[in-house]
């Protein structure tokens, strides 16, 4: 098998790192525009967390995302379902957000799939994404490869979790839920009675 000069430990800062990856999520969108490629379709990301530097490069590219009608389907590990309003909100794309809550999954790879030839894979998620020192692997022109991630990224999608967003409260209910909050629930006269 070939030396693939794309697929290399380095050492880069977390700012770098999201550089090369939003680098090559531009490259994927010029493609498509160059070659006239419908731009709709979807990115399939699994990460560790929203603040995983591939999560990041992903959403520094939302609004251009969104003006070529590209969704986006994203695996988190590492993310509370209470506080998922504020960690996927910020896609600012229309996506769905899954959690897969199994310790296990660790041990695999982040990925971020973006056409039908064109995947970036990077080191495995137990590792802390601020490490200088880590694996990553940019692949243009490689079916394989975004067909092998395409096809692990499905399989945990059937056993991940959805993060529902709650809408949120308008500023002028905001302000009484302090209110609300401090006065006790009044019981009916059937629940006295029991």
């Amino acid at each position: 098998m070939p030396l693939d000069a794309s697929s290399r430990s380095n050492c880069a800062t977390v700012g770098e790192k999201v550089a090369k990856i939003s680098q090559f999520i531009a490259g994927d969108l010029e493609t498509r525009t160059l070659h006239g490629m419908q731009a709709a379709g979807c990115y399939l990301l699994l990460a560790r967390s929203p603040k995983s530097p591939v999560a990041q490069a992903l959403r520094a590219h939302a609004q251009k995302l969104a003006a070529a009608n590209v969704s986006v389907r994203v695996i988190f590990c590492e993310v509370e379902p209470a506080a998922a309003n504020d960690e996927t909100m910020p896609f600012g794309l229309p996506g769905e957000f899954r959690t897969v809550r199994d310790p296990r999954l660790l041990a695999a790879h982040e990925q971020l799939v973006l056409a039908p030839d064109r995947a970036w894979i990077g080191d495995c998620m137990r590792r802390e994404p601020t490490k200088r020192d880590t694996y990553e692997r940019f692949s243009e022109n490689a079916p394989d490869v975004a067909t092998h991630a395409t096809r692990s990224f499905e399989r945990l999608w059937r056993s991940a979790t959805p993060l529902r967003s709650l809408p949120q409260v308008p500023p002028a209910l905001a302000s009484q839920l302090p209110g609300i909050a401090a006065k006790p629930l009044a019981r009916s006269e059937s629940q006295r009675r029991q």
